[in-house]
């Protein structure tokens, strides 16, 4: 497992030397809101305060964020693109990548950022893929390269 990495299989073990957790279900997906109780009870077991929030609005998820204090830990589990959201949101209002870690469930849909125009946009397609920008109609190759703080794929020029 790597902090700040966006995880996928089995949903990642707690990081023991959290003091808190704040644990969002990015979607309302089956796998989100089981990874979240999973969480919530290994919290429980090691003695650990724990919140979790389901499928929050963003203003809500960013107040929980406001609100940890110091050697918490934040968990996101969700798709692809709901999760990448979640996890830009928190690595802007300074959450360290050792602090985070997404589970992603699915990778169906991705934010793909184009770097020509500078649009954000979801596609149901894969790193390897091309698609045309919604912005500007350039042909783009999703690339591998996932950005935790945009939470988007980047598009090359095709």
């Amino acid at each position: 497992m790597k902090a700040s990495g966006f995880v996928h299989g089995d949903p990642p073990a707690l990081d023991r030397a959290g003091r808190a957790f704040l644990v969002l279900a990015a979607s309302d997906c089956e796998l989100a809101r089981k990874a979240v109780r999973h969480w919530m009870a290994d919290a429980s077991e090691l003695g650990r305060d724990a919140a979790a929030l389901y499928d929050p609005t963003p203003g809500r998820a960013a107040e929980a964020v406001a609100a940890l204090r110091a050697g918490s830990r934040i968990l996101v589990a969700g798709p692809a693109a709901e999760a990448m959201a979640y996890t830009a949101a928190a690595r802007q209002a300074g959450v360290l990548p050792c602090e985070l870690i997404t589970y992603v469930t699915s990778t169906v849909t991705l934010t793909v950022f184009c770097p020509h125009c500078e649009t954000t946009q979801r596609a149901d397609a894969r790193p390897g893929d091309r698609i045309s920008c919604a912005g500007c109609g350039i042909s783009l190759e999703i690339r591998p390269h996932l950005s935790s703080h945009h939470g988007t794929y980047l598009g090359a020029v095709a």
